[in-house]
């Protein structure tokens, strides 16, 4: 099969399964999902469930280069923490920011994850 047939058809399939991921987002996914659209974080832009090369992303701020993550219980086994390096490896060689956030501390203190994306985005720090 022709290698542009090939490319175009993976592209298909992977848009496709990113709009399922916008439909089915975990929960914590969605509370933080009615907080960050509409630029109702600051005014800052958001999109969710987003291809960033062979990736998607959670959530992404383009014009601030920052990527956000929400990690599960899943992402403290070893052979996941190898996959989610690699993964913002090839995020960081893309001058994204990363900020891994967990579940629980989306459900703790949605205030406190707010400001810490803020303080994120305008200090690069936590």
């Amino acid at each position: 099969m022709d290698e542009e047939i090939k490319e175009a058809l993976y592209k298909k399939n992977k848009s496709r399964f990113t709009k399922k991921l916008r439909r089915s987002m975990t929960h914590e996914e969605a509370i933080l999902w009615r907080v960050l659209r509409n630029r109702r974080c600051r005014g800052l832009k958001f999109c969710r469930q987003v291809n960033v090369g062979p990736y998607i992303a959670d959530f992404i701020c383009r014009e601030q280069r920052v990527i956000i993550e929400i990690d599960g219980k899943i992402h403290e086994k070893a052979e996941q923490k190898e996959h989610d390096d690699i993964r913002d490896k090839y995020f960081i060689e893309r001058d994204y920011k990363i900020l891994r956030i967990t579940n629980d501390k989306v459900h703790e203190s949605l205030p406190e994850v707010l400001e810490m994306i803020f303080n994120f985005i305008n200090h690069n720090k936590i």
